[in-house]
C-alpha cells in the first residue's frame, strides 16, 4: 500500500504534534510547586474560611513547624492546598512579618 503525500504530510504533522505534548507534558510535571505563588495560594485557599487578619495576626508568631501543623491540619478541612503546593506555602507563611502584603493589606 502506497500512502499518498497528503497522508504523510498529515502523519509528519501528527508525529510533530504528539512529540510537542509529549515534551510539554514532560517540562510542566518538571516544575515544582515552588515556581507557584504561595501568596496567592494563601490567599485564595486560607481566606474561603478565615479573614485576613486571622492569618495576618499569626505572621512572625508562628515558626515553619508551627504554620506545618496548621496547614496539614486546614488541608485535612478541606483547605485546597496540594500537597506539592504545602512546602512552598508553608515556607512563605513561616518567613513573613507582620503587615505583609497581600495577607495584611
Amino acid at each position: 500500500m502506497r500512502r499518498t503525500p497528503n497522508c504523510r504530510g498529515r502523519m509528519l504533522a501528527t508525529l510533530a504534534m504528539s512529540a510537542a505534548l509529549t515534551a510539554f507534558a514532560a517540562f510542566s510535571s518538571a516544575v515544582p510547586a515552588t515556581a507557584q505563588d504561595p501568596a496567592g495560594t494563601v490567599m485564595s485557599a486560607c481566606t474561603k474560611c478565615h479573614n485576613t487578619q486571622r492569618i495576618c495576626a499569626n505572621l512572625g508568631a508562628k515558626d515553619k513547624a508551627a504554620w506545618n501543623t496548621t496547614v496539614t491540619r486546614m488541608m485535612g478541612k478541606g483547605a485546597q492546598v496540594s500537597e506539592a503546593e504545602k512546602p512552598a506555602v508553608v515556607d512563605w507563611l513561616a518567613t513573613q512579618q507582620p503587615g505583609a502584603k497581600p495577607v495584611c493589606q
